[in-house]
């Protein structure tokens, strides 16, 4: 006997060692009793005290949406015949209000044949799996995030690509017409107008996606100065009229007559008025009424902008911010863009100290932007910007070098320098250029970053290396527009960093400040 008890307290010894190496607690109910024997374990993870208690109170602390399938799997696994295996996961209720998941394992012990055939008690081990739990659902919910954005990056991918190729057509129709009609100046004129409309359109397209690139990389800067709310609102319409004009909308404009300040950044602040304005029209039907109202409200101004058109729905109206969001995509009712206006709007209102928020009493009923922006109380003193208001000296005749890969580029740019006063060379690799800027010797080199034989980092610094070269005036004009590239090119000894397309008058006014030394 004392040795069959000294065997039995080391296999339950073995047993606890078990049961705690691997976290878990133990429970065993007394069918005829309905008494149910807990250890310590089991109760931290129920929070109980008693080592005893009834079996309906241990399964009151079930969580009631869990209960029904515990109650079954337990009747399961007690049955006479052919009990099933019992195996399962369900919540608590814990006494301190958390809900918490256990990961449930038990078996019944039958005794007796025949007639005498009984079930007498019901034992298993419970383990807390809250965390892995937890970890689960976070897994799942990253997983349905990461579809999301997958299936929204193909559809922006796909409109992306719709947008980019919307204006191709109208611009090579009007190079067909420019050569049909080369001798009809008022037919060329509207060829050409509405050619350069489609490539404004293409420009903003590109410099949104570059926008938000810069801010969600921390790259943005704000070039805030004190400004009159006023100007802002001025150069959004100025910006926004002719979409709003082509879809025969009716534009009211309600501002306060006493100036509001803010320190803020003209040109992101106006981007920001001009998208709202720009997403009603597009977003009301033609002929419909947008009003764009501005005030004060405590420390606040407060910008509106309202409109009479589809609206939005109650569902989407958290969502309309998010990147390459778009509340009607159905072809019959496709109004274009990438879905990355708003995104901007709000990210460039946050950087300001802001809040803008939308609102829509839904489908058909029109839609209401409130954007928020801290005001200045008094205006101080500040040099006058004089950005752009001297005049630009008259524009001298100078040597200047084209260098693009690509031929048309090189050949139109040149031909427009041309056109300005100038005169111009041509080349299309980076051997080349350092054969033609060592003969033409000219004052000023717009080179292109990526070019066949040498890149244009390797042909500035070439060039810089020659006595000649010294002194001349060089240019990246590149599609590459990141921090990164700008700093290869001060690195490299360019003069100026310019991403494609630069606008002639812009490219005029950076010639009008370069001396003309050989000229």
């Amino acid at each position: 006997r004392n040795k069959a008890e000294a065997l039995l307290r080391a296999s339950e010894e073995r047993r606890r060692l078990a049961l705690d190496a691997a976290e878990l607690g133990m429970w065993q109910v007394d069918l005829a009793t309905r008494v149910t024997t807990t250890d310590a374990r089991y109760r931290a993870i129920f929070g109980t005290t008693e080592a005893w208690t009834d079996y309906l109170q241990a399964v009151a602390v079930i969580h009631p949406d869990d209960r029904p399938a515990v109650l079954e799997a337990v009747a399961a696994a007690t049955r006479l015949e052919d009990p099933a295996p019992y195996a399962i996961e369900y919540r608590i209720v814990h006494p301190d209000g958390s809900l918490r998941w256990v990961d449930a394992k038990g078996r019944s012990t039958i005794v007796g044949a025949g007639p005498t055939r009984r079930v007498v008690s019901f034992d298993g081990t419970v383990a807390d799996i809250t965390d892995r739990k937890r970890s689960e659902e976070e897994r799942e919910q990253l997983v349905a995030r990461l579809q999301e954005q997958d299936q929204r990056k193909n559809e922006f991918l796909a409109i992306l690509a719709h947008e980019l190729r919307n204006p191709m057509a109208p611009i090579r129709n009007g190079l067909q017409l420019m050569k049909l009609a080369r001798n009809d100046g008022e037919a060329v004129e509207r060829a050409r107008a509405m050619m350069e409309r489609q490539v404004g359109h293409m420009v903003r397209l590109i410099d949104d996606l570059l926008d938000l690139s810069r801010i969600s990389q921390g790259k943005l800067e704000l070039k805030k100065v004190r400004l009159d709310l006023s100007a802002v609102l001025r150069n959004a319409v100025e910006t926004s009229r002719p979409l709003i004009e082509q879809m025969g909308h009716e534009l009211s404009l309600v501002v306060p007559p006493e100036p509001i300040f803010l320190d803020g950044d003209m040109t992101r602040l106006a981007q920001v008025v001009s998208n709202l304005l720009n997403n009603a029209a597009k977003y009301t039907e033609r002929g419909g009424r947008i009003r764009l109202s501005a005030g004060r409200q405590g420390s606040e101004a407060v910008v509106t902008v309202e409109d009479n058109g589809t609206g939005i729905p109650a569902h989407m109206l958290r969502k309309v911010f998010e990147m390459f969001t778009q509340v009607d995509r159905a072809l019959e009712r496709s109004q274009g863009g990438l879905g990355i206006g708003l995104s901007l709007v709000q990210r460039l209102v946050d950087l300001h100290g802001g809040s803008v928020e939308a609102h829509s009493d839904g489908d058909g009923r029109g839609s209401t932007f409130v954007v928020r922006l801290p005001v200045v109380l008094a205006l101080a003193e500040q040099r006058p910007d004089v950005d752009g208001a001297e005049s630009v000296r008259p524009q001298l005749r100078r040597r200047i070098l084209v260098v693009d890969d690509n031929q048309d580029a090189a050949a139109s740019l040149a031909l427009l320098l041309t056109f300005m006063g100038n005169e111009t060379q041509t080349a299309h690799d980076g051997l080349q250029a350092l054969q033609v800027a060592a003969a033409f010797r000219p004052d000023v080199v717009l080179l292109d970053i990526g070019m066949p034989k040498l890149n244009g980092y390797e042909v500035c610094r070439r060039i810089r290396q020659q006595t000649w070269g010294t002194g001349m005036v060089l240019f990246a004009l590149t599609g590459w527009g990141q921090e990164e590239d700008q700093r290869r090119s001060m690195e490299a000894g360019f003069d100026a960093h310019l991403v494609k397309p630069v606008l002639p008058a812009t490219l005029e006014k950076l010639l009008a400040e370069v001396p003309a030394a050989s000229a």
